[in-house]
């Protein structure tokens, strides 16, 4: 996995040590966190609010949190030591940050509630959205995920680009890849699936009428919220839930949002996270994708 400056510098592949590379369904979808030898050079330029790229992922990437590593190994009587860090999209950075202000919105969309909040990046697929409320001192991530629940979206990185897609849309994509059933690990587990899926549940104006009652299943939690429509709980109630995960040798090409297919079922990458490490800090040599599989 190829870690390079913004003016085109390369990482070496003899200081970086580790490299994890994760792609999800969330307000912020792209991550990386990698740590590198110690060095003079790279102790100057991994700094918090550099500028990197990482592998296919064709936006860039900013530092966003620096950790020293010490260790006990001496070498040459120096004790080794390495930089770990996470870098988040550029652009991406006010959305994991309490807003010093309140930003309400209606008649918006996706795209114009992330500029709103401080985000500074143009997103390649936009849907609209009725209303928006991320108020002061509130992480706009967490309401992003509160509205996209609402209206059943998720954001993504496909195309080389951030955006926000429908869940029904996703399993209306190609197919990027079959998989082996017997390679896949299967959740077998009801508890489990019924701990991922709630049901949600409103009343009408006139304090008697229960919207999404119809929706309620035994062993789910119900989750009440007012001032919600019928089109709004069903939304809420479109969940990605895990069936399943697989380990496959490194290929960066497959991420979350992609659309795979195992024994005839189609399966959504609702996480997708592809791991370098050469072990010098410990541990075993790894170059392989761990993908989470879900279906509606």
């Amino acid at each position: 996995m190829k870690v390079y400056f913004d003016d085109g510098t390369l990482i070496s592949a003899s200081d970086l040590l580790s490299a994890t590379l994760r792609t999800d369904l969330v307000p912020v979808p792209v991550s990386l966190e990698f740590s590198t030898q110690k060095t003079d050079e790279l102790g100057k330029k991994l700094i918090p609010g550099a500028v990197i790229q990482v592998g296919s992922i064709k936006i860039k990437l900013v530092i966003i949190k620096v950790i020293p590593l010490e260790t006990q190994t001496l070498k040459e009587g120096k004790p080794i030591g390495g930089i770990a860090c996470v870098a988040i999209p550029q652009g991406c950075e006010p959305l994991i940050s309490a807003k010093n202000n309140a930003v309400i919105l209606n008649g918006t969309s996706f795209n114009a509630v992330m500029r709103a909040c401080g985000a500074k990046l143009a997103m390649g697929s936009d849907l609209p959205l009725l209303s928006f409320v991320c108020l002061k001192g509130t992480i706009p991530t967490t309401r992003l995920a509160w509205y996209a629940q609402q209206e059943a979206v998720v954001f993504s990185y496909m195309d080389h680009r951030l955006g926000v897609t429908k869940i029904d849309q996703l399993f209306k994509k190609e197919i990027k890849v079959q998989f082996d059933a017997s390679a896949v690990v299967w959740v077998n587990s009801e508890h489990l699936r019924n701990m991922g899926k709630a049901s949600y549940v409103s009343v009408d104006a006139d304090g008697s009428t229960v919207f999404g009652h119809e929706e309620t299943k035994q062993g789910q939690a119900v989750i009440q919220h007012g001032g919600m429509s019928q089109r709004q709980l069903n939304n809420m109630n479109k969940v990605l839930l895990t069936k399943g995960t697989i380990i496959r040798p490194l290929n960066d090409q497959i991420n979350a949002g992609d659309l795979v297919e195992v024994d005839h079922q189609k399966y959504v990458v609702l996480t997708a996270a592809h791991v370098f490490d050469t072990g010098a800090l410990g541990g075993p040599s790894v170059m392989a994708s761990k993908f989470w599989l879900a279906s509606l």
